[in-house]
């Protein structure tokens, strides 16, 4: 048996099916879990979508996602709340015969994975320093709880676009909209993050050398292994491609090597703590000509 965690898919059918194919994937006794970003931008949004489905389908209990912000941002779209950009290439699967199974195998994602017998934890984004496993876990469920209600996950989607707050304070739990809004940005926008552990939203797209000038480091610089009952923990991630998988910390595994950007798809093997790549099909020139901002 075999726990595989996938780096961010963004639609890109052709590398995840190699990928599969690969690494083997036996639904009967191996497990896959998303980073998130299943969709957005990537050429197959619609297919890559109906494949995961139809693994859910054969293999419940071996096949999770949490939820990315290009997911959340694809309910916002679905439910109206934000007009959908060309580049994300969402029609298709907003037009699909089967878009209510979509967005239920959508609803049932969390922000948050975590299995205590493999002592793994996955997140689109990392987990925010501050936290504990069991208290990450809480503020997941505490969303999923939104998102499942559709009044409230309107009330959320409409509003989750915002830079503030910037860290975390427990009375934050006294506002529901601002705990919410924080919880979402932690678990699928975090990268970079200053030293009294307030996320940074302006250095989107400089380099982490760049970063450390302005004493901003990644996020994962900072706190202890992420640990439940004094054991520690594989925490494994997503969202960065810009970091190329890069991180030095140990049990911290970063998986999204861009394969929308042109660079490979990568799957990590929780049980011999190993990588797996396919090279991206993606034609940078094509998808801008197709999808222009």
């Amino acid at each position: 048996m075999a726990t595989y965690i996938i780096g961010d898919l963004h639609g890109c059918f052709d590398e995840f099916e190699k990928l599969l194919d690969k690494i083997s994937f036996n639904g009967k006794k191996d497990q896959i879990i998303f980073t998130g970003d299943l969709i957005g931008r990537g050429p197959k949004p619609l297919e890559t979508l109906n494949l995961i489905l139809k693994l859910k389908k054969d293999y419940t209990n071996s096949v999770f996602s949490v939820l990315g912000n290009h997911d959340l941002n694809f309910l916002a779209v679905y439910y109206k709340l934000k007009e959908a950009k060309r580049k994300d290439n969402l029609d298709v699967v907003l037009k699909a015969s089967n878009i209510e199974k979509i967005i239920d195998f959508y609803k049932g994602c969390e922000l948050l994975y975590v299995d205590h017998d493999k002592k793994l934890a996955v997140a689109h984004a990392g987990i925010y320093p501050k936290w504990t496993i069991d208290e990450a876990l809480e503020h997941s469920m505490a969303v999923s709880s939104v998102l499942n209600d559709d009044i409230r996950a309107q009330l959320l989607l409409s509003n989750m676009y915002a830079d503030f707050p910037d860290h975390y304070d427990p009375l934050l739990c006294e506002s529901d909209m601002c705990y919410w809004r924080f919880i979402v940005s932690s678990f699928t926008r975090m990268r970079l993050i200053r030293t009294n552990l307030k996320l940074d939203y302006g250095h989107k797209d400089c380099s982490v050398q760049e970063a450390v000038k302005d004493d901003i480091y990644p996020w994962f610089n900072f706190g202890k292994p992420f640990m439940y009952k004094k054991e520690p923990y594989t925490l494994c991630f997503g969202h960065w491609a810009a970091l190329k998988a890069q991180c030095d910390r140990e049990n911290i595994i970063a998986l999204d090597t861009g394969c929308i950007w042109g660079d490979r798809l990568t799957a990590y093997c929780l049980e011999t703590n190993s990588k797996i790549s396919v090279k991206s099909k993606v034609n940078l020139d094509s998808l801008r000509k197709s999808y222009p901002a």
